[in-house]
């Protein structure tokens, strides 16, 4: 087994591509700005923290999941959705150009898939920007290096269609036979997709009341971390097998 790769310290990230997501949210492709490619190992799930000295009087630091996964060796990915009043996002979204160098350190979190602790069949659930973890997870375990994990559903909200982050990406993991994907609007009636936010009932209709052997991912709002987990506890989850990451 070869040893983890660690970079210690604030890295140069350089800007190697920017790909629109939607209209408010934007994919950036980084490199090493001295070695090129990606640098460090990394598990699907984890973040980076970026700093930023001048764009504020103080200097600001944000943290940003991977969207991209290790199995993507030349460069890392971080997706981002300009929010109300994000003085970094809306630069990151509006104001940063392809060959422009970001300072980051990481990989950091524990939000991901441990096989030795966790049970394989996973249960992803996301709103909003919240899906980029799982972007990263699909990507890791739905290529065929990979050890295969036996099933994967991922139930996510965004507000219409215009908000789909990672749409094609979504729509392309929903061919594997081993996962399922469920998207809900919460603002928008559509022929294909349902309606409303992730609430009990349509987690319940998703996993056809089958809640147990399975871990379960839950990234978004305050009130998604806590409403899925008091309902999963009344369904014997044990909180061993729930995991949480705050968005917002």
């Amino acid at each position: 087994m070869e040893p983890r790769r660690i970079k210690r310290g604030w890295m140069n990230l350089r800007v190697d591509k920017i790909v629109p997501e939607t209209h408010d949210t934007r994919t950036l492709y980084l490199v090493d700005a001295e070695d090129g490619g990606c640098v460090f190992d990394y598990q699907p799930g984890q973040y980076l923290t970026f700093r930023f000295d001048d764009l504020a009087d103080k200097p600001l630091v944000r943290s940003y999941t991977m969207s991209s996964s290790p199995c993507q060796k030349d460069h890392i990915e971080v997706t981002v959705k300009a929010v109300s009043h994000g003085i970094v996002s809306h630069y990151l979204c509006e104001k940063v150009m392809e060959g422009d160098i970001l300072r980051a350190r990481g990989p950091i979190g524990r939000f991901g898939y441990e096989p030795t602790k966790d049970l394989p069949r996973l249960v992803m659930i996301g709103a909003g920007s919240g899906v980029t973890p799982f972007l990263s997870m699909l990507r890791e375990y739905t290529q065929p290096a990979s050890a295969l994990l036996p099933d994967m559903v991922l139930l996510v909200s965004y507000r219409s269609e215009e908000d789909l982050i990672g749409w094609d990406l979504l729509q392309e993991a929903q061919q594997h036979p081993n996962v399922r994907v469920v998207v809900s609007l919460s603002r928008q009636h559509h022929a294909d997709f349902r309606f409303g936010r992730i609430d009990e009932a349509l987690l319940a209709e998703t996993l056809e009341g089958d809640f147990l052997h399975r871990t379960f991912f839950i990234c978004g709002p305050k009130g998604l971390l806590t409403s899925i987990p008091a309902f999963l506890s009344t369904k014997g989850v044990e909180m061993a097998h729930i995991k949480t990451e705050s968005f917002f």
